[in-house]
């Protein structure tokens, strides 16, 4: 469970440092998620290596995993020669979660700037949209059965003129910081082009990356593509579920807890484009009595 150091703060922020060096590896973010929590939560303290990893910051409710060998992943080379990513998931509209995201990354990454940073916001959100291995066998992908994309997976459709005010809102907040140059790019993702035209519209900062899930779809909408393409919009593509850890799960790692945020990020070596460290960070709160 969760340190009782936390049994003081209604907030609190969990990193699980680098799990580049862990065995988990290249593997599907909800798992990589959950596992790293797990591993910073939940370590035997009979292993003395863990416990030497495992930190509590008293003054700002934190536990962090490694913050020393993060640090050494961020120092060996020039700021100017790593690309610092991140992508931030939220499932309600709160301003306050996106720049307790933010804070807290710059922080504990002590960095004064992030290279980019993407917004995934899922209202909505529809559960294991990822497929998760079962002993039954790999789950068909929708490719090898050929599903394209439906009106109902437009995220426009799915959150209606509501869900677009709040995901404006939302935008804005990370704006403030492009716009104190602490973000330099910014992102959205799994946008329709309905969607992402209506951000780009009021938008001060326009975003220069766009992603869309293609574990639900194979072949990006060609409007989106067209959108993209005119108005220099980077398309990438990902597998990321809209809800990255249902609540039942985080439950079983730090009962009291609920998920407010989550978010990734990757430190890449410009010139090698060699993925050095990446990690995750969630902001929590306790639940309400």
């Amino acid at each position: 469970m969760i340190p009782t150091i936390t049994k003081k703060y209604q907030n609190v922020v969990i990193s699980t440092g680098n799990i580049i060096t862990t065995e988990l590896g290249q593997r599907k973010s909800n798992e990589e998620l959950f596992d790293g929590l797990k591993i910073t939560l939940h370590s035997d303290p009979s292993e003395e290596r863990v416990v030497v990893e495992k930190e509590i910051d008293e003054l700002h409710g934190r536990v962090q995993r490694a913050t020393q060998e993060l640090t050494t992943r961020l120092t060996e080379n020039g700021r100017n020669e790593i690309s610092i990513g991140a992508k931030i998931f939220l499932n309600r509209p709160s301003t306050e979660c996106v720049n307790q995201a933010v804070e807290a990354l710059l922080n504990i990454l002590s960095v004064t700037h992030v290279d980019n940073v993407v917004l995934a916001y899922h209202p909505n959100a529809v559960a294991s949209v990822t497929p998760v291995a079962t002993t039954g066998g790999l789950a068909k992908s929708p490719c090898s059965e050929g599903i394209t994309a439906s009106k109902s997976s437009y995220w426009s459709l799915r959150n209606g003129d509501e869900g677009v005010s709040e995901l404006k809102e939302l935008y804005q907040t990370l704006e403030q910081y492009a716009l104190k140059q602490q973000i330099t790019q910014l992102g959205i993702a799994d946008l329709d082009a309905a969607a992402l035209e209506e951000l780009h519209k009021s938008a001060q900062v326009a975003p220069t990356i766009a992603q869309v899930n293609l574990s639900t779809c194979c072949v990006v909408p060609p409007e989106l593509q067209e959108f993209c393409t005119t108005h220099d919009i980077q398309l990438n593509t990902h597998s990321d579920p809209e809800l990255l850890l249902p609540e039942e799960q985080f439950e079983a790692l730090a009962p009291g807890y609920s998920i407010d945020w989550s978010l990734r990020y990757q430190v890449h070596v410009r010139c090698r484009g060699v993925l050095t460290a990446k990690g995750y960070i969630v902001g929590a709160s306790r639940s309400s009595d």
